[in-house]
Order: structure tokens, then sequence, then C-alpha cells
């Protein structure tokens, strides 16, 4: 018997591995897929990337506060629903009193421009207090003042300035509309909504004394642009404007100053964004974010350009907690997918919380935030914000939930599109393994097919056959679970030779 050689040639594969270790990462989305790592993440939201896992990211609960002063633990939220149509504004107030020392209020205004309190520690188990009717319009800045040993808070709108103290208040309508001001050292600067090329100047602090002939103006018409806030910081008086920074020095006499113009922007700051938070003053741009450090500005965190430069987000609001900025904006993901708020009618659809330092971000997404606020002193330190439309009653807490109050946020992260190191070559992926501290859906898009997998939330490692072919990979992990925790996923592929 005679054996012939089969010349027919079988294709060989040899098996890979391919470990997602780049959770650790965050998102690196400014990069091009052809330069990318293969493991890199192009895009992620409402999940939290920590210690090499995807966990559970931001959310918010209803605002809540202790009974009592020596059990800051035991809290209780506010149904402000029943008293308020709409939550147009959110402030801090706080007063003294010799007996007790000082106490804070959350103050808020309603779409009737009513000014609405409740305090930070509170013994009436959730008693919202109707505060003052003065206002006539919606208050352009508010600033906490104190004069005579006294604290108090000054709401300035259109009609004057509303003035209230534990047992006063009182319109004051010679103080001109200020849209911002400060008191730095015995100097009063405001910027008023009348004429944003002028800043007035007073060494007069008492506010509810105003006299027009005690201030002192200057103006600049050059290509800076408008007024839009004032920062007190680093010692000095910044001013923002539409275009540029100009840092103001005084001297000995009243009308004596020095100006420095520091920095000229080639795109428009917006003022809401403008917030000091440590050693630097962070604002946006349409180009995105920057920090000011009271001599110099620096681009920061280039990798989230591409969220910023779309929309004019002068809706936009900032706030500094912690160590970190937070920011809340409207944004452009550019995916197709609608999440949260996206649904429908929204003014902002993201919140970003990014470190001061390191410049990590955790982004939330799908949330319409009006105004964010921080809280703290000695009896709480939190993120507040009050919303646009579907949540437009409630003060939320910013926390780590998953969820917005009760619904779960939709979660996702993607990476680049890769080849798996091996270009120009059929790939054949065959397993996919991962820890999932719940439901997780895997989704592998190929130049060639689209395939998900369904993973349940399981205390041990969870590996599941599949069989996706193609050249060029993209992976995604979703869940609409509030709680997860994703970590250690890994790919089994064959390359085909």
């Amino acid at each position: 018997m005679i054996f012939y050689k089969n010349p027919k040639k079988h294709r060989r594969s040899e098996e890979k591995n391919l470990v997602f270790s780049i959770f650790d990462n965050g998102v690196v989305s400014s990069r091009d897929d052809s330069v990318a790592g293969s493991t890199e993440c192009k895009d992620f939201y409402n999940f939290r990337v920590e210690d090499g896992a995807l966990k559970t990211g931001l959310g918010f609960k209803d605002f809540s506060v202790p009974s009592n002063k020596n059990d800051l633990d035991n809290q209780h939220p506010f149904n402000f629903a029943t008293k308020i149509d709409e939550i147009t504004g959110i402030w801090v107030a706080r007063e003294f009193d010799e007996e007790i020392g000082y106490y804070y209020h959350l103050v808020f205004t309603d779409s009737k421009n009513k000014l609405w309190l409740v305090p930070i520690v509170d013994e009436y188990n959730g008693l919202i207090w109707p505060k003052s009717l003065l206002l006539q319009s919606f208050p352009l800045s508010e600033c906490p003042y104190r004069i005579n040993n006294k604290d108090a808070s000054a709401f300035f709108t259109n009609e004057g300035m509303v003035y209230f103290e534990a047992d006063t208040e009182a319109l004051y309508p010679d103080v001109p509309p200020l849209i911002s001001c400060v008191v730095h050292y015995d100097n009063f600067f405001g910027i008023t909504n009348t004429n944003r090329n002028t800043l007035i100047y007073t060494k007069n602090l008492n506010l509810k004394d105003w006299s027009s002939g005690e201030n002192s103006t200057i103006e600049f018409l050059d290509n800076r642009g408008s007024f839009c806030k004032l920062v007190a910081f680093n010692d000095y008086v910044y001013l923002f404007r539409e275009y540029g920074i100009t840092k103001i020095s005084l001297y000995t006499s009243r009308d004596d100053f020095a100006f420095t113009h520091l920095y000229t922007s080639t795109s428009k700051i917006f003022e809401n964004s403008v917030c000091v938070c440590g050693e630097n003053v962070f604002f946006l741009t349409r180009e995105g974010l920057y920090t000011f450090n009271g001599n110099s500005v620096d681009k920061v965190a280039e990798k989230f350009d591409k969220y910023f430069q779309k929309f004019d987000n002068r809706n936009c609001s900032a706030t500094c907690l912690n160590g970190k900025y937070y920011i809340a904006t409207k944004c452009d993901f550019d995916d197709g997918v609608l999440v949260g708020c996206e649904d429908g009618e929204f003014v902002n659809n993201a919140l970003f919380e990014i470190d001061i330092l390191t410049f990590d971000v955790n982004i939330y997404r799908g949330v319409d935030i009006r105004k964010v606020l921080t809280i703290d002193n000695p009896y709480m330190s939190k993120l507040c914000a009050c919303f646009n439309f579907e949540n437009k009653q409630r003060v939320g807490e910013l926390v780590f939930s998953g969820q917005t109050f009760e619904k779960a946020n939709k979660k996702c992260w993607k990476s680049f599109s890769t080849d798996l190191g091996f270009q120009a070559k059929k790939k054949k992926i065959k397993k996919i393994s991962l820890f999932s501290r719940g439901k997780v859906e895997v989704e592998i898009k190929s130049d060639l097919e689209t395939k998900s997998f369904s993973f349940e939330g399981k205390p041990f490692e969870q590996s599941l056959p599949v069989s996706v072919l193609g050249n060029i990979f993209e992976f995604s992990f979703k869940t609409d679970d509030a709680i997860c925790d994703v970590k250690k996923p890994m790919v089994t592929f064959d390359v085909v030779k």
C-alpha cells in the first residue's frame, strides 16, 4: 500500500491572551485609533475607574442634614415638592448667635423668586422656611457679607440689593445690579449688569449706605471683552474678562491702582466656570480647560477637549471640593446613544469630577444640573446641586451610588479600535473572562461582525465561550445596574497564520 502526501495546506493558528489592564488609566479620548494602545479607553461614563477596575460611579441622592450637631451621621432629607414648584438657585448662608455660635442654612429661590431656607442642622425634622418676598427677579449674584460683627447675605438684582440677617431683611434700591463682587481688605469691587466694561471700586463696606459719590470707576475698552467675574486670590484681585485676565494692584491712595493684563484668550471664557481650587483658578473655554496660578495660564486635561469644543457653555456651573474641580456642562459624546436627560429637553447633560493635581476624571453623564454648590462647614462637607426639568423640585447631594435619585445610570466603557497587535491578520476571539459584581454586557465589534455577551454578577471569575472573527476589534463594557464592579477582563483569541 502506498501513502501519498496530502498537498493541501492547512491554516495554523496560535492562541494568545489579551488582558484589559488599562482600566486604571482612565480615558485617553484625544488619541486616534491608529496610534492608541490595544487596551486603552476611548470613552467612558457613569463608571468610576479605580484600582484597575470599573466601579460604581457618581450619582445623586436627596440632600439630607443631621437633627443634632452631636449626632451628625443620623440625617434626614427634605421634601421640597410640598412647598416649591421649581428650585432655581441654591446658596449657603451663615449667621452667628452668641449662645450657639455659627449656624448655617441652605438658601434657595423658586420660580417666583421667593427665598426659602433649611437649616444645615435641623431639629424640626424637615421643615422648609419661607425667608423673603423682596426679590423681584432672579439674583444676578449673591455675596456672604459681614459688617458690625454681624453675618448676612446680600442678593443683588436689577432692582437693588436684598439684604438679610437673622431677624432683618430689607431692599436697598440704590445698590447697583452687581453680577460679581469681592471684598479685598478694606476695599469693595463690583461689576454691574448695566455696564460690563466698568469696574466699581469703593472703600465704603457698608453696602446699606451705598452712595455713588463715594465710588470710583475703572473702564477698559480693549479687545479683551466685557467683564465677567472678580476673584480675590493670592493677595490680589483678578478680573476675568470674556477674553482675558487682568490683575488689579492697590497702593496707599484711594485711586492709586496698577493693572497688569496677564492673559489674552483666543476663545471666550465661560464666567460660570471660573472657580478657585487650591493654588489655582480653573476656567473653561471652547478650547478646553485651563488653570491660572496668579501669573500664568496653563492648558490642562487636554485629553477631554473633544467634550467641550462644540457648545457655548454659558450655562455651565462649577465648584471645588476636597481637591476636585466639578463642572456641569453640555457635552457632545458623539456616540449615537441617549443617556438619562438626553432623551428629552435639557440644558446640561454631564458633570465632570476632575482631580486638581492628577487631572484624573470621573464623567457623570445624563444629568441636567442647573447649579452645583459646595457646602463645607463643621457639620458637613458635601457637593449639592439643583436641576432643570425632571428633577427641578429636588436638591441632590453627590454620592457614589451609580444612580440619579431612584433611576440607575446607564454606564459604558469603550476601547479604541485595535488589531490586537497582529496587523493585517485575521483573528478569532474564543473566550471572555472577568470578575463582575452586578450584570454587565460585553460587546465585541469587529470589521466583520458585532456580538454581545451577558454576564451575571457573581463572587468568582466567570468565562464565556465566544466566536468573533475579524481583523480590527472594539470592546465595550455596558450595564444598566446601579452597583457594579468589573475587573480583570481578559479575552482569549487565535491568530490565523
